[in-house]
């Protein structure tokens, strides 16, 4: 409606080649290489006066996301991110997500002797990419405002009606390596699984599990108890066993000239 700007849409997409975003990326990156495509279903009426002015349903699914230095090596990726919602109203404080999962996660963080990181290498060091690219307000670029647009449609989520029947985090895969010692230190965490049902602010308590195995060996699961009014009062408890202790000679040769040949960590206790 040209008058009021009050609108209403349904989109359907399957399969959508999410490469268009590319162009946009290059204005916030040195290098790197990103792929998706996106199925979507989503139904939504709103005022364009209003951001927040937004009534939405519908499923959401990003599929087979790739970035990194390029076509062969990734930072970070994903096969599957999917978001099903029941109701999106910020206007009225409604969030009503029915389950919020993502599949195979992946992510590599690698430290340098120039004090940067390979994030920084692409973005700039502490991000002056994006610094220079929001400061720009002549020249548009679609990433910036997607992320401005989520920033207040997701403001008064813990101050609102808010549930989501499930989180889930499906064979994860993290990996740190750093290059700034004499050694090479790397550890692979893999898979990781993270799980949380009934996220509801109307719950005395949520409960969430983490749970993962660490490579060359070792195990950890983790179990947090949060309160969905105050996410500042929480309870973790964490049982990490098998940490051979020569995982981490790098370190202990730097700052101490001596390496320890055997042994295991186990790291148990409660935080709150």
């Amino acid at each position: 409606n040209v008058v009021s700007l009050d609108y209403r849409f349904k989109a359907i997409a399957h399969q959508y080649d999410l490469k268009i975003i590319e162009q946009y990326l290059s204005a916030l990156i040195n290098y790197g290489n990103f792929k998706a495509d996106i199925d979507a279903n989503i139904e939504a009426t709103g005022n364009f006066k209003n951001k927040e002015d937004l009534n939405a349903k519908g499923l959401l699914v990003i599929n087979n996301f790739h970035f990194g230095k390029n076509t062969t090596e990734d930072y970070a990726s994903f096969s599957k991110f999917t978001l099903y919602i029941n109701q999106l109203n910020p206007l009225k404080h409604i969030y009503l997500i029915d389950s919020a999962s993502l599949q195979k996660p992946y992510f590599k963080l690698e430290r340098y002797d120039n004090n940067l990181d390979n994030i920084q290498t692409m973005f700039g060091k502490k991000g002056v990419n994006l610094d220079i690219a929001k400061a720009n307000s002549k020249k548009f670029n679609l990433l910036i405002e997607i992320a401005k647009y989520v920033k207040v449609l997701a403001k008064n989520f813990f101050k609102s009606n808010y549930k989501i029947n499930r989180l889930a985090i499906y064979d994860g895969d993290f990996q740190y390596n750093d290059y700034t010692l004499n050694e090479l230190f790397s550890v692979h965490v893999t898979p990781i699984y993270a799980y949380a049902d009934s996220i509801n602010k109307s719950n005395e308590w949520v409960k969430a599990t983490f749970r993962t195995n660490v490579k060359p060996s070792g195990n950890a699961i983790v179990k947090l108890r949060i309160n969905p009014k105050d996410s500042s009062d929480f309870d973790v408890n964490y049982h990490i066993t098998e940490l051979p202790v020569a995982l981490f000679n790098p370190y202990l040769i730097k700052y101490t000239s001596y390496p320890l040949d055997r042994g295991t960590i186990e790291l148990q206790g409660t935080w709150n």
